[in-house]
C-alpha cells in the first residue's frame, strides 16, 4: 500500500468497503436464518464469481466492446458471464448440499432466479459506476481542454496587441527624430516604460488597475509628444481604482483607436478620457474629435480593438459591454465591466 498512490488507496477502500457491505446484506438475507455455516460459504464463494463479473464487465467488455459499439458482441460476452455466474452456483449446491438439492425439484429454479438476479445488479452497478466515472472523467479532460485553450488564446491575442503598440510608438519617435525634435529622448525613456510594463508587468493574468492606468499615463505622454501643441488631450479618474485589478493591456487599444482615427494633427484636436470606479462596476470613456479630411473606416476594424473583443469575452463574460456613438464631430467609445472582488 504503502507504493500506491492516493487516488488508487482511496479507491481501492472504497471497492473493498463496497463488497463487505453487498457480502453482508447477502449474508443478511440468505444466510441469517440457518444456523450451519454452509450458507455463509455459498455466499463466499458465489461472492468470487459476481466480483470476477464486476470486474471484466468494468475492465474489459464495457471499454473494449461497449465504448467500440460492439453491442451483439457485448450483450453475448454478458450473457455467458451471468450463465457461469449461475452454473457456479449450481455446482456449489450439488458439491456442498447434495441430498438437499436432489431432494428437491423447486431448490435449482430457485438457485437459477437468485444467481440471474444477482448477476443483473452486479451488471446494472458496475455498469452505472463505470459510465458515471467515465463521464466525470471526460468532463474533466473537456474543462482541462477548455481551460487550456483559453490560456493559449489569451496569450496568442495579447502577443498580437503587444507588436501592435509597439509599431504605433515607433512611428511616433520615428516622427520625432525625422523632426529633429529635442523630445525624442524623452519620447525613447516613455517607450522603455512602457515596453517594461508589456513584457514583464502584463505577464500575469491580472494587474493592478493603478498599474494600467500608469501604463495609459505613459503612452499619453509619448503622443502629446507628437501632437499640436494647441490640441486638447485630457485623462480623468475619480472612484476607487486604486485597490482594483484588471487584466492587462485591455484599456490601451481604445487609446489608440482615438489617435488612430482622432485629427491629432490639428489645433482643435480634442482626446478626452474618463475613468470611473464606482464599487465593483469600471467604466472608461474615450472620446476623440474626428479628422474630417480623411475616409474613416469602422473603428473596429483594427487587430487591436478586434482582439480586445475577443479578451472581454474570454476574461469577462457577460460582465462587459462596449457602447459606440458616433456624430459629425467626435467618435466615442464607453467600456463597462463589472470587476468581481478577486479581479
Amino acid at each position: 500500500m504503502a507504493g500506491l498512490s492516493n487516488p488508487f488507496r482511496k479507491e481501492l477502500f472504497f471497492h473493498l468497503l463496497g463488497w463487505l457491505v453487498f457480502f453482508g446484506l447477502l449474508v443478511a438475507v440468505f444466510a441469517w436464518p440457518y444456523p450451519n455455516p454452509f450458507p455463509v460459504l455459498r455466499i463466499t464463494l458465489v461472492m468470487l464469481a459476481l466480483i470476477g463479473f464486476y470486474y471484466t464487465n468494468t475492465l474489459l467488455l464495457i471499454p473494449k466492446l461497449l465504448a467500440s459499439k460492439k453491442i451483439a458482441l457485448y450483450i453475448a460476452a454478458v450473457l455467458a458471464c451471468i450463465f457461469v455466474v449461475i452454473s457456479w452456483d449450481l455446482w456449489i449446491q450439488r458439491t456442498l448440499n447434495t441430498e438437499f438439492y436432489h431432494n428437491n425439484d423447486w431448490y435449482t429454479g430457485a438457485i437459477i432466479q437468485r444467481a440471474t438476479l444477482l448477476s443483473l445488479l452486479v451488471l446494472a452497478v458496475s455498469g452505472g459506476l463505470k459510465m458515471t466515472k467515465e463521464w466525470f472523467r471526460t468532463e474533466r479532460q473537456k474543462n482541462q481542454m477548455e481551460k487550456e485553450k483559453m490560456t493559449s488564446e489569451l496569450a496568442l491575442l495579447k502577443s498580437q496587441i503587444n507588436p501592435h503598440s509597439l509599431f504605433n510608438n515607433l512611428n511616433s519617435i520615428y516622427s520625432l527624430a525625422v523632426k529633429k525634435s529635442e523630445d525624442a529622448p524623452k519620447a525613447i525613456v516613455k517607450l522603455s516604460e512602457m515596453m517594461r510594463y508589456i513584457l514583464y508587468d502584463s505577464s500575469v493574468s491580472q494587474i493592478s488597475l493603478e498599474q494600467e492606468i500608469d501604463h495609459l499615463q505613459n503612452y499619453l505622454d509619448l503622443q502629446k509628444l507628437r501632437m499640436h501643441r494647441e490640441a486638447k488631450i485630457q485623462f480623468e479618474k475619480s472612484g476607487d481604482w486604486q485597490t482594483k485589478t484588471i487584466a492587462p493591456m485591455l484599456l490601451e487599444p481604445f487609446v489608440e483607436n482615438a489617435f488612430k482615427h482622432g485629427n491629432i494633427h490639428q489645433p482643435n484636436a480634442e482626446i478626452l478620457l474618463d475613468l470611473v470606479v464606482e464599487d465593483d462596476d469600471l467604466r472608461f470613456t474615450v472620446r476623440n474629435t474626428i479628422d474630417q479630411k480623411s475616409v474613416q473606416k469602422d473603428s473596429y476594424s483594427g487587430i487591436g480593438l478586434a482582439n480586445i473583443q475577443k479578451r472581454l469575452n474570454l476574461v469577462y463574460p457577460f460582465r462587459h459591454a462596449i457602447q459606440v456613438k458616433q456624430t459629425e464631430e467626435y467618435y466615442q467609445v464607453e467600456l463597462s465591466i463589472e470587476l468581481s472582488m478577486h479581479d
